[in-house]
């Protein structure tokens, strides 16, 4: 398995072997930003598989940080302040994952190693707080959710195995700088906090959504809006327990959910009436959900609207044109 860097992985044992040929094979970064490529896809692969007792599956969390997280010279806040870092280093390394069940408590693994136990104050099992904590302290971060998906957290955007499949979200300053090429005359730079709430809290879960964002003041386009749903709450996209709340509401109701410019929820259940015109230049994609959302960006130029399958991977639609992927050569539909 050979990188662009020039970076090939030695020799390795015939299932570590198997999982870099899948990885290279389907395209995913899975081990880019790893400090140690070797040691990320041995716990890539306990993730994957790992041991069993008396039946049962364990979740599992693992930190893979740059070398400088643990230098003397550096202070590493990002970890420090909300994590008590528990020495780990005599333990044996099969049985110091016992201690990271991925959710308050991850192993922080070196080249050989778990070093250290951290252990989170909260909660840090949701795609959302993982995506953080990795941009904060770096490296990699992998792990086994307690519903059985396998994530790999990088800066090459989240790599997901769902037990089928193989899917890679990129970053999300990659997904805004495709969408200012398609909609140069939106803010896009605003819709960020309701692309990263798509892409990690509820394609992360595997809830589906049609989500519209509205920067403008201008009206929106007569007779496309249909509410199921009078006098949705304004809940708040920076707010994590109103975040929370509006990901449970989606969780159980049909139709799209519309936002604001600040993120805030203003209608909610809405069902999307395409115009005869976008009936006639937007055919039928994959499914009722892609095909009226992308009808809709057809009438109203002032939205972006951000489609979320139950499968996980999510589009975005401006102006009749679904995007599907950061790199234009690898987009596909249907």
């Amino acid at each position: 398995m050979t990188r662009e860097d020039g970076y090939e992985l030695p020799v390795l044992p015939g299932r570590l072997q198997r999982l870099a040929e899948e990885l290279e094979e389907e395209g995913l970064p899975a081990l880019d930003g790893a400090p140690d490529r070797v040691a990320a896809l041995v716990e890539l692969a306990y993730a994957l598989r790992p041991h069993l007792h008396e039946g049962r599956v364990p979740s599992y969390g693992v930190l893979l940080p740059p070398d400088s997280v643990f230098s003397p010279q550096i202070e590493h806040a990002a970890l420090n302040s909300i994590a008590d870092l528990i020495p780990a280093h005599d333990l044996d390394l099969q049985f110091a994952r016992r201690f990271a069940d991925g959710v308050t408590s991850f192993a922080v693994r070196s080249h050989t190693s778990v070093d250290h136990l951290a252990c989170f104050a909260r909660n840090m099992a949701e795609e959302y707080d993982l995506v953080g904590l990795q941009s904060s302290i770096g490296g990699l971060i992998i792990q086994r959710h307690p519903a059985g998906q396998v994530r790999v957290f990088g800066p090459a955007g989240v790599v997901r195995w769902n037990g089928t499949s193989w899917h890679h979200d990129a970053p999300m300053d990659a997904w805004i700088s495709r969408l200012a090429e398609v909609a140069p005359g939106l803010p896009v730079d605003g819709v960020r906090p309701l692309l990263r709430f798509a892409v990690h809290k509820l394609g992360g879960r595997g809830i589906g959504a049609t989500l519209i964002w509205r920067p403008t003041d201008h009206d929106i386009p007569t007779h496309r809006h249909e509410p199921l749903v009078r006098n949705a709450p304004r809940l708040r996209l920076d707010h994590i327990g109103e975040e929370a709340a509006l990901a449970q509401a989606l969780s159980q109701t049909d139709g799209a959910a519309v936002f604001d410019g600040d993120g805030t929820l203003t209608a909610l259940a809405i069902r999307l009436a395409p115009s005869h015109a976008a009936e006639r230049a937007i055919g039928v994609m994959s499914g009722m959900r892609h095909t009226s959302a992308l009808r809709y960006s057809h009438d109203d130029l002032d939205a972006i609207v951000i489609v979320v399958s139950e499968a996980g991977p999510v589009t975005l639609m401006h102006g009749g044109r679904a995007i599907t992927s950061v790199d234009p050569t690898e987009e596909r539909i249907g």
